[in-house]
């Protein structure tokens, strides 16, 4: 039995240490006391509701904790609650709490918040602890009465003292289904079966064994805790032994009053006056004891209880109060001031760390710390005085010479500390009044360099001799910068810096032996970020270094690159005064500021900032007080001690928070399930939808997280959907307000989340309906509606019969009334379509004598104003020897027939958008661009002339075979500026006045019957569409001589049916284009055109005749392969500018026109995309030519148009002679064997130049052969 009990013991040990055991250190606590609104500071017991919220049993009252705040419930203010004196509590299966107190038992409802408590007939009972069966009933403990059963139905006490023969009964477990194990307080432990009524003692009251506590933590059996350690009952051998196996556990494991277990990690034992012991696999035994200088400590040695909750989260009650802690998690330890001077510092202010192997070092106001690394037992080095006295004995800055060999810099100079295992000396150093050490770093063998006030030292350890190193005014390049040397700092290539209180870096320079600090050649570029001193530096890579500022944040140098960026508290930090930076093995970067600690990942910039909510001693650290340990440990000193983490380590609240709705409030009233009026049927936290009745409309919900641990820094948000409010952040509030919602349907969404802005994915969802108010019933609106019907049948009824009654009377009235104003309205009628007729005619006839927008002036105004017209086209006609058909011609007759011509002048003009101006005897005239203005009114005017001669022509015709006179008729246009309007107030007619008129009637004067004569002015307007002939300058009054052009037709290709009198739509399509494209190349075709009359004369062929050919060329042939977007532009343009390369050499001059346009053409509009397709334009045209694009084919047919036309011979010969004037050929012969070479060679490229000039290129080969064979020259 014995070997099988040691096998048992065993098997339990290791199942419980199944997992990888954490590191024993200091657990963090947070504490809560009366002082936080605990009822009493003895907590005697704790456990956890439905709702997560925590209830805590103390001497006088119980209270429930919801992470925020302390709720208390005693005699006095609950009904139901007869004693505060809570002694222990058990969550039975339903959900319901129980309390064991000083007079009986006491029961909470969670899902009626309702407390009632239940007396065994007799008087009341002192309840000690509690547990339950499967059955559903309760066994209770009592401390004069012995063991019970509460029957929860009946609610009854039925006594067993026949199983337990004591009164003095303590605690109470099930260790199998129908066994018990009972303590008492004089006869020891008993195991019961309470099926068969029987009982064995495992113990005598004799052995003095006191039990606390007995739980069940695995299914093996029971564990007691007692005044003698801790013990395992054995369910299958009914022994009790020691649960750790080393004796030396065994005596460290004393007056246990309450046990938990963590897997991973060990037992956590309640002790009596210990505080709370870590046991781990090994057996070894760690202590979390009171501090009352450490705020982070458990509150007090003396224990009662622990509790571990749904969250993970231990909670233990001491006789001070509430502490918890998380095991899981690894914050920020810290260190303090303590009254033992063996387990912290002497006193709180911290200014520098260092270690050695052994030991591990702190600076403070009034000592030096020496840590040991192995036992944690700190010893204190004080200069004088062991005293907490501060001033000229604080210690700035350590650095080990040897173990037992430190140096130590104070703010009244260079100190040695030799240590011995009793004794230890400061010795100090003489520096020449360098007294304010702030810094000191090895540099090699015995040297260190020390920043001090008057500036720097190099110090020999072996030697005890000083180098001094300060500033000089007068030679302000060659020595350290002025002002107190703060720091100095050795980088990863053993570069040596200074930092000074000026700002700026300074860097040690040693040549042949000779040592200088001079400023840093790069201080400019830091200073123009910040003139605040560097406080700390860190390189973290070759050439990249890290600046902590005094009031400017973080610096960013980049020495090879010579970029420096800058990091603020708008980027993230805590705040601009940077004390410490430190690199961790991640390579993020460590900042301690006067606002807490913050972690920062160079990569995305991204910053974690914390502060005392998450574990430091304070939010304000000191200068220099910054560490990195060998074993990636960081340490940061402030003003409250030091904090030390590993940032592999580090880890901080990350469960998410689930939301608990724990009570609602309606019109600021607690409603409970099945009150009345409560629309609750269970409690809030089961309820998934609440259904509200209109008149509860405005209500509150409150509610909590479930983590109790992480309230300081959970914030809230919610969402109800169906308000229209969207998203809104409540902070740390947890109730919400509704006041007079509408009725309608309603999702309630909360969320839980970190002030960091970590938001828990999944909120906590509670659906909402208020019904809609009685008067939106069905019921009260048809009711309504019947009640109208009512009234209004009632009202009818009234009025129809207090209507008849009038009506009667007034009949009579009303037909002789009638009979009168029918014969007054047919009169006001007639009167009124009278004067509509009169007024349509006066309108009509004004339109027909005044421009539509002149005439509508007028009609508002009263009067027309003149106006100034930039570009306006003039058109006059008149018939040729009028005056002799007038002679010979009846008036009657001829104002006939000039009616009939002068009607189809105006459908023409209408039909082309022109102004008709007036008649003067046989002649016309009309305008374009008055009075409404427009772009197109040159091309109007010569669409108009054109179709009003062929018009004329058409009447010639019909004349001859009619056998009557032909009239003919002369035209002139002419477009410039003009005034025009109405002048005068009596017989108005719409004019137009100015040289523009004169010059288009001088036109008319000039132009031969039948054509179209036209100025130049109007010229440079159409030129585009229309085929015109130069007839010459003609003679004016005002301006000399003005060109004259005759418009033969609209060009075949953009007219209908290549008739030449009506466009068709590729003409509206190339004036579009030319109107309202960016690109301005008529401006462009006129530069160029003058700049090649600049060619030399012996050009006979590459000329301007030669580039005007190619323009007319490329825009036929584009015409006629559908080309009228921009592509039109883009070949004319790089046709106008394909021979400019001749302007600077012969041959090969494509890239020089290309260079042209390239420079050029951004001038005229044209884009980038536009100049590189112009350019590839222009090469193509270089023979041999190989065009892939339509666009480069049509250029390629149009620069060698001329093989296939009639004048062949004439434009070869030019080519012919240029050739033998520049060299190339000299004999006909040799010119026409090259003809025919490359005729042979060339093809036309698109289907127009195929079809037009295909065949007569053969005609023009073969003449040539037959030249050649008949020795023609």
């Amino acid at each position: 039995m014995k070997q099988k009990t040691k096998k048992t013991l065993l098997f339990l040990t290791l199942f419980l240490f199944t997992q990888q055991s954490f590191s024993q250190g200091d657990y963090r606590f947070v504490n809560y006391s009366i002082s936080n609104g605990l009822s009493q500071s003895s907590v005697t017991t704790i456990i956890e509701d439905e709702l997560n919220t925590l209830w805590v049993g103390t001497q006088d009252g119980l209270n429930r904790f919801d992470g925020g705040s302390f709720e208390v419930y005693n005699p006095e203010n609950t009904k139901g609650l007869e004693s505060g004196y809570i002694l222990c509590s058990h969550k039975d299966k339903e959900g319901n709490l129980w309390f064991g107190t000083s007079k009986g038992l006491l029961m909470y409802s969670v899902f009626f918040d309702k407390f009632q408590t239940y007396k065994k007939e007799g008087g009341a009972i002192q309840i000690k602890d509690i547990t339950e069966d499967k059955e559903g009933y309760l066994w209770v403990v009592t401390a004069e009465r012995g063991l019970f059963r509460f029957d929860k139905k009946q609610k009854e006490f039925k006594s067993f003292y026949f199983l337990v023969p004591s009164v003095h009964t303590t605690k109470i477990e099930f260790f199998r289904k129908n066994n018990i194990i009972v303590s008492t307080e004089d006869k020891g432990v008993f195991l019961c079966d309470i099926e068969k009524n029987t009982t064995r003692k495992t113990s005598d009251s004799k052995q003095k064994t006191k039990v606390n506590v007995i739980k069940k933590i695995n299914k093996k059996g029971v564990f007691l805790g007692t005044n003698k350690g801790l013990f395992f009952l054995d369910k299958e051998t009914n022994e009790i032994k020691n649960v750790f196996l080393k004796k030396e556990t065994n005596e460290k494991v004393k007056n246990i009053k309450d046990v938990s277990f963590k897997e991973g990690v060990g037992w956590f034992l309640c002790t009596e006056s210990e505080g709370l012991l870590v046991v781990n696999k090994k057996g070894e035994v760690s202590k979390n004891k009171e501090d009352v200088f450490q705020k982070t400590k458990i509150l007090f040695n003396e224990l009662n209880c622990i509790y571990k909750d749904g969250s993970g989260l231990f909670w233990v009650g001491s006789e001070r109060g509430l502490s918890f802690f998380d095991p899981e998690r690894k914050g920020f330890f810290g260190v303090g001031p303590s009254v033992n001077k063996k387990r912290g510092l002497p006193t709180p202010g911290v200014w520098c760390f260092e270690e050695t192997k052994e030991h591990f070092f702190v600076g403070t106001d009034g000592a030096v710390s020496m840590q040991n690394k192995k036992t944690g037992v700190f010893r204190q080095f004080y200069r004088g005085l062991k005293t907490k006295t501060t001033g000229e004995k604080t210690v700035l800055t350590i650095k080990p010479i040897t173990e037992k060999r430190i140096l130590v810099g104070c703010v009244d100079g260079l100190f040695e500390l030799t240590i011995n295992p009793k004794k230890y000396v400061f010795k100090k150093i003489e520096t020449s009044g360098f007294n304010r050490v702030y810094s000191i770093v090895h540099w090699k063998q015995s040297f260190f360099w020390i920043a001090t006030k008057k500036g720097a030292l190099l110090f020999d350890a072996k030697k005890q001799k000083t180098e001094a190193f300060f500033h000089d005014p007068k030679k302000e390049k060659e020595t350290i910068s002025k002002g107190v040397c703060r720091l100095v700092y050795k980088d990863l290539g053993g570069r040596i810096w200074f930092t000074t209180s000026t700002g700026g870096l300074n860097v040690l320079i040693e040549k042949q032996g000779k040592k200088k600090i001079v400023p840093y050649s790069e201080n400019k570029k830091i200073k123009s970020v910040t003139t605040r001193y560097i406080t700390s530096i860190n390189n973290t890579k070759e050439g990249v270094y890290w600046f902590g500022t005094f009031g400017s944040g973080v610096l960013k140098w980049d020495e090879k690159q010579k970029k420096i960026k800058q990091y603020r508290k708008i980027d993230g930090l805590p705040n601009n005064v940077v004390y410490g930076v430190l690199t961790d093995k991640k390579k993020n970067l460590w900042f301690s500021t006067n606002k807490g600690v913050c972690v920062f990942n160079p990569k995305t910039e991204k910053t974690k900032k914390y502060t005392e909510l998450d574990g430091l001693m304070s939010n304000e650290f000191n200068l220099g007080a910054y560490f990195l340990s060998k074993k990636g440990v960081i340490f940061f000193g402030g003003i409250y001690g030091y904090n030390y983490f590993n940032p592999e380590e580090l880890s901080f609240f990350n469960k998410e928070d689930k939301i608990v709705f724990s009570s609602l409030k309606i019109n600021g009233k607690t409603v409970f399930p099945k009150e009345k009026d409560s629309p609750l049927t269970k409690p809030l936290f089961l309820t998934k939808k609440i259904d509200l009745p209109y008149h509860q409309r405005s209500f509150s919900i409150k509610f909590h997280a479930s983590n109790l641990g992480n309230n300081k820094k959970t914030i809230y948000k919610y969402i109800l959907e169906g308000a229209g409010e969207g998203e809104r952040v409540i902070g740390d509030l947890s109730e919400l307000h509704f006041n007079s919602l509408s009725h309608g349907k309603y999702i309630l969404k909360v969320f839980a989340g970190k002030k960091d802005g970590e938001w828990s994915p999944s909120p906590s969802v509670l659906k909402i309906e208020i019904a809609p108010p009685f008067w939106l019933g069905n019921w009260f609106l048809f009711g309504c509606f019947v009640l109208l019907l009512l009234l209004v049948w009632v009202f009818i009824k009234i009025k129809t019969e207090t209507s008849r009654r009038e009506q009667s009377r007034l009949e009579e009235k009303v037909k002789d009334r009638t009979k009168e104003i029918d014969l007054k309205n047919r009169k006001i009628e007639q009167q009124k379509d009278l004067l509509q007729k009169e007024k349509d005619k006066t309108e009509k006839l004004l339109k027909n004598v005044l421009p539509t927008t002149t005439a509508e002036e007028l009609k508002k105004r009263g009067k027309a104003r003149a106006r100034s017209y930039k570009t306006v086209s003039v058109l006059f006609t008149d018939f040729v020897g009028f005056t002799k058909i007038s002679d010979k011609t009846p008036a009657s007759d001829l104002v006939k027939k000039l009616d009939v011509y002068f009607k189809r002048f105006d459908e023409i003009i209408i039909k082309n958008n022109l102004e008709k101006i007036k008649t003067i005897g046989d002649a016309y005239m009309c305008a374009g661009g008055v009075p409404v203005r427009n772009r197109t009114n040159p091309i109007d005017s010569c669409l108009a002339a054109l179709q009003i001669q062929a018009y004329m022509r058409e009447r010639k015709e019909l004349s001859k075979k009619k056998k009557e006179q032909a009239w003919g008729l002369r035209l002139g246009i002419n477009t410039g500026e003009v005034i025009a309007g109405v002048i005068g107030s009596e017989r108005l007619a719409f004019d137009v006045w100015g040289s523009t008129v004169n010059h288009a009637q001088r036109m008319e004067m000039l132009g031969e019957p039948g054509e179209v004569t036209i100025t130049g002015a109007t010229h440079a307007f159409i030129e585009p569409y229309f085929e015109c002939s130069f007839k010459g300058a003609a003679k004016t009054k005002s301006k000399g001589f003005v060109d004259m052009y005759v418009v033969e037709r609209i060009k075949p290709e953009l007219s209908i049916k290549m008739g030449g009198v009506f466009p068709n739509k590729k003409f509206k399509e190339i004036v579009d284009l030319h109107l309202y494209s960016q690109i301005n190349y008529y401006q462009l075709e006129k530069f160029i055109i003058k700049k090649l009359k600049d060619l030399p004369k012996t050009l006979c062929y590459h000329n301007v005749s030669h580039t005007k050919d190619v323009l007319s060329a490329v825009e036929r042939i584009a015409l006629a392969e559908n080309i009228t977007n921009e592509g039109l532009f883009l070949l004319k343009s790089a046709a106008i500018c394909h021979d400019v390369g001749f302007l600077e050499r012969y041959e090969e001059n494509e890239e020089i026109s290309a260079r042209f346009a390239q420079q050029t053409l951004p001038k005229y509009g044209y884009k980038e995309k536009h100049i590189k397709k112009i350019k590839e334009l222009i090469f193509v045209t270089s023979i041999p030519q190989t065009p892939k694009t339509t666009l480069e084919k049509i250029i390629c047919d149009a620069d060698l148009d001329y093989l296939g036309r009639d004048d062949f011979e004439e434009v070869s010969s030019r080519l012919r002679d240029e050739l033998k004037i520049v060299g190339k050929i000299k004999t006909n012969k040799e010119w026409d064997e090259i003809q025919v070479r490359f005729l042979k060679a060339h093809k036309y490229y698109t289907q127009t130049a195929k079809k037009t000039r295909g065949k007569k290129k053969k005609e023009n080969l073969e003449r040539i052969i037959n030249r050649l064979k008949e020795g023609v020259v």
